[in-house]
């Protein structure tokens, strides 16, 4: 266990009496966070601070060790406060050079950002309900580099895996429904008409131990973008010992490139309700239940999916308990190419008889998968239908070094072969 001097502890107690004897009235609107009068104590980087409620006018209140303390609420500032000589602040942007520890849920409200730049380490606390989320119309920057990354990680002493949440991204893009929707693990708004919308842009990102279980059962995915615009970038995140699924996008049209899923315990991927992204260079492993599941709420859409949504340069590494590829109730329309698969017992996965409808209609179409040392009494697909030419076998690369981590890992990655 890390042990931190007595003046740590005491600041550290300090502020928590400070936070704790504010004003406990909570916004029943906004049950995720709590409303604090204040500024020094409001979990939010306000004027001069530093890093949140630390420094400028709060100089009592920073930890000796400089250790950042991240909850609350990231928003922006009201153009009629700002006063004379002041700039708008419209959110926060955190120092490298601190370790910083996620006490509880962080938002990122509308019209604010938060901008995490190379290097950046940022702990959990354990077992508190932490989480990261952005709302609609809120900007999550994530500027990592090959060779330093940022990390979201758990600052337990053993760290392991539902230690704390994740990251979920709202966005205003378009979803199944047509109508905005609420997010099925924090009730919060996602969805909308912009097919440019942009959320920001996360490049070089590790999320590690995430996928605690939320209020409402369900685990949290370490990394989940609802109903995310096009003009959201998504590059190099690799998902690290997640309780629940590594990576999931619940509709949206953003793409999606160089994605790293290693030790989920629930799917690698997960792609919901239309999304229609595209999908570019996956290397998914220790997979418990699929490599990428591909499925539809049909109690808010239609049966019939709309957009064709590509995804290739795949490399799924089993062992998995519900097929590498798991196309599930309602599926979607998808065209994949370039698939390379290992040690699998079952690689194509039709769970329901809704999937197989839409294989039926066309709506699978996989160019060249190639099935690498199969296990004993290896199974292509369970489909019974007769769409038999909606598979087409090949030699493959996968995500680039077929069952190897691909070159564009190296260096920000952690856990691969």
């Amino acid at each position: 266990m890390k042990l931190y001097g007595f003046r740590t502890v005491f600041w550290a107690m300090i502020l928590l009496l400070l936070v704790s004897c504010a004003n406990d009235d909570v916004n029943p609107d906004n049950p995720i966070v709590e409303q604090r009068e204040g500024t020094c104590f409001d979990g939010i980087r306000n004027g001069e601070e530093v890093i949140v409620d630390c420094g400028g006018e709060c100089p009592g209140f920073c930890p000796p060790s400089s250790l950042g303390i991240l909850g609350g609420e990231v928003k922006a500032t009201d153009p009629d406060e700002v006063g004379p000589g002041r700039a708008r602040v419209d959110g926060l942007r955190l120092d490298p050079k601190v370790e910083y520890r996620l006490i509880g849920p962080l938002l990122i409200r509308d019209e604010a950002r938060l901008s995490i730049p190379a290097g950046t380490v940022i702990k959990a606390d354990p077992n508190v309900g932490a989480y990261i989320a952005v709302a609609q119309g809120g900007t999550l920057l994530v500027s990592g580099q090959p060779d330093n990354p940022v990390v979201i990680t758990s600052g337990a002493e053993n760290p392991a895996p539902g230690d704390w949440g994740g990251i979920i991204i709202c966005g205003e893009g378009p979803i199944v429904s047509g109508d905005v929707g609420r997010t099925d693990i924090i009730d919060i708004f996602y969805g909308g008409s912009d097919l440019m919308n942009s959320s920001g842009g996360i490049n070089y990102l590790r999320v590690e131990y995430a996928g605690a279980i939320a209020e409402t059962g369900q685990n949290f995915d370490a990394i989940s973008f609802y109903g995310v615009g096009a003009f959201t970038n998504i590059t190099n995140i690799q998902t690290f010992e997640s309780l629940g699924n590594g990576i999931r996008f619940i509709g949206g049209n953003a793409d999606a490139e160089q994605l790293v899923a290693t030790n989920s315990s629930g799917n690698s991927v997960v792609v919901q309700d239309d999304w229609s992204g595209k999908g570019d260079s996956w290397y998914l492993n220790g997979i418990a239940a699929s490599g990428i599941k591909f499925t539809s709420n049909l109690d808010i859409g239609t049966n019939v999916p709309v957009v064709s949504d590509t995804i290739g340069n795949v490399s799924i590494i089993g062992p998995v308990s519900e097929g590498g590829l798991n196309y599930a109730r309602g599926g979607g329309k998808y065209n994949l190419s370039n698939i390379f698969n290992a040690n699998l017992s079952l690689a194509i996965n039709v769970s329901d008889e809704t999937a197989s409808e839409q294989i039926d209609m066309g709506n699978l179409k996989i160019d060249s998968i190639e099935f690498d040392g199969p296990v004993a009494d290896f199974v292509p697909s369970n489909y019974t239908g007769d769409n038999t030419d909606f598979y087409t076998e090949g030699t493959t690369l996968g995500a680039g070094n077929k069952a190897l981590a691909p070159d564009w890992t190296i260096g920000w990655t952690t856990g691969l072969q």
